[in-house]
């Protein structure tokens, strides 16, 4: 499995342990607040936070259903560095160590009005609006 470590600027591939231990602990509350640690968009590890005031992690395994975070969001560097790190060799012993919550995310539902058919038809309307008033000032 290729994980792919990563800012919000800077991408690591293959991330070994001391790397993962330097983006954690570059993480400063200000311009960096956020590492990722994952093989695709819907599974990751990913910690938000600072050195300072602790970090909250996020867990997602799959789809967005599979949404995790946990309860404590200010846990230690210390702990978030080893739990990265065990999450790049494929131990998941370490999540039994924190209470988690599922997140619930609730997708927007697309409305008629952001559709192009709605608006297709808008103007067909319009058209035909406007084409039966030019008729029916034609007529005699």
């Amino acid at each position: 499995m290729d994980l792919m470590l990563s800012t919000h600027d800077t991408g690591y591939e293959r991330a070994d342990g001391p790397t993962i231990a330097k983006v954690l602990a570059s993480l400063d509350g200000g311009r960096n607040v956020l590492a990722t640690l994952g093989v695709s968009d819907s599974s990751y590890l990913q910690a938000t936070g600072s050195v300072q005031s602790g970090f909250g992690l996020d867990l997602q395994e799959g789809s967005i259903e599979r949404r995790f975070r946990t309860r404590d969001r200010a846990l230690p560097l210390g702990w978030v560095t080893e739990a990265f790190q065990r999450y790049a060799q494929g131990d998941l012993g370490w999540r039994d160590q924190v209470e988690w919550e599922q997140e619930r995310i609730v997708l927007p539902r697309e409305s008629w009005t952001n559709s192009w058919a709605a608006y297709l038809a808008l103007m067909i309307a319009v058209a035909g609006a406007i084409w039966l008033w030019h008729t029916w000032r034609a007529a005699p």
